[in-house]
């Protein structure tokens, strides 16, 4: 093969270690921001940078997923419950969420993340929003079945010192990367601009910025108690955070602060549905008084059906169907509270 056919990199662009596959060659170019962030800011446990020729594409792109989901839900959750924020931990594998929670004490916070999908989580990428200690190593290693799992990265705004050495062999391959600002998420969600590359285009667009007020939109079905709104909201806020950072179709369903299954790339509606929870279910979880997240309108009543079928009690889905009358009264019937707000306005599609 001539050497004309070899890429030359320009100078102004990081190297990256490969792409999404070892066979692809790829690059990195910083931009200027405040963003607290902002991929450029995280550094490796020796000061280096995180992005570099140790680097590759993926690993990349599953930390912004990650902080996607970490600034979504914190923004939700101050929207929909006060200002004072839980200990909140996610993992991303090859794109998309496989574990979520929140909650008062880190160590089950990232105990309850590893177990939403075990099988998923392996190898994936986790991010912390609490110093990782070796509390919560020893946490990960219980949820493991007593060995502390591989992880590709573990994200953290602090380490606690000679952590590293605490995993281990398992730690081989790991990227320990560090921010301070995931100790204090941001009130507003990244605005900059999302940019994408499709042969001889390159396409922009404004990042998402809606996030639902749950109380402030529409809402289809049974009063709840004070308590029992109060609960819905905090999962749907993170039920919310999943979804809108997963590659679409998508449906996420969440229990007592907990993603229990995730159901992403589907073509169907329905599809989604059934799937997340059979993922639930495989993975051991009980999906009664759950609540899901759809990142866009149920176009019949089935994919409510399901839901009803598997215990979720409510459901956050935008409107826009010629159906929505159907799938409203259907909801009501089968006693779902189901919120919605315009497809227009809040949906959700993502990694197209």
């Amino acid at each position: 093969m001539a050497s004309s056919s070899i890429p030359v990199w320009d100078s102004m662009k990081i190297k990256l270690k490969y792409g999404e596959n070892p066979h692809q060659k790829a690059s990195a170019v910083s931009k200027t921001t405040k963003d607290p962030l902002a991929i450029a800011r995280f550094k490796r446990e020796d000061g280096r940078p995180f992005v570099g020729e140790e680097t590759s594409w993926i690993s990349i792109t599953d930390l912004g997923r990650l902080l996607q989901v970490v600034e979504r839900f914190a923004s939700a959750y101050r929207k929909n419950i006060g200002p004072d924020l839980p200990y909140m931990s996610a993992i991303v594998k090859h794109g998309s969420p496989c574990g979520a929670a929140f909650g008062p004490n880190p160590a089950q916070v990232v105990y309850d993340t590893w177990q939403g999908d075990p099988q998923a989580a392996f190898g994936g990428s986790l991010i912390v929003t609490f110093p990782f200690t070796s509390k919560i190593i020893d946490s990960l290693a219980q949820a493991n079945g007593g060995k502390m799992p591989f992880l590709s990265a573990i994200a953290a705004p602090s380490f606690e010192k000679g952590v590293t050495q605490m995993i281990g062999a398992k730690s081989k391959g790991t990227h320990f990367i560090c921010n301070k600002a995931l100790g204090k998420i941001p009130a507003e969600i990244s605005s900059l601009p999302e940019i994408k590359s499709v042969r001889d285009l390159t396409l922009e667009q404004t990042a998402p910025q809606f996030v639902p007020v749950f109380s402030h939109i529409d809402y289809h079905g049974p009063v709840f108690s004070k308590k029992g709104a109060q609960e819905i909201y905090a999962d749907m806020s993170l039920a919310y955070a999943v979804c809108s950072a997963s590659t679409s179709n998508t449906v996420s369903i969440v229990r007592a602060g907990k993603l229990i299954g995730n159901a992403v790339g589907q073509q169907k509606r329905v599809g989604s549905a059934r799937l997340a929870l059979r993922l639930a279910k495989e993975s051991g979880h009980d999906a009664k008084d759950s609540v899901a997240v759809s990142d866009s309108y149920f176009p019949f009543p089935d994919g409510v059906e399901a839901l009803a079928e598997g215990g979720v009690r409510a459901i956050y889905a935008t409107s826009g169907s010629v159906r929505d009358a159907l799938v409203f009264a259907r909801a009501k019937e089968l006693g779902i509270g189901m919120f919605t707000v315009s497809d227009k306005v809040g949906r959700m599609f993502a990694g197209h």
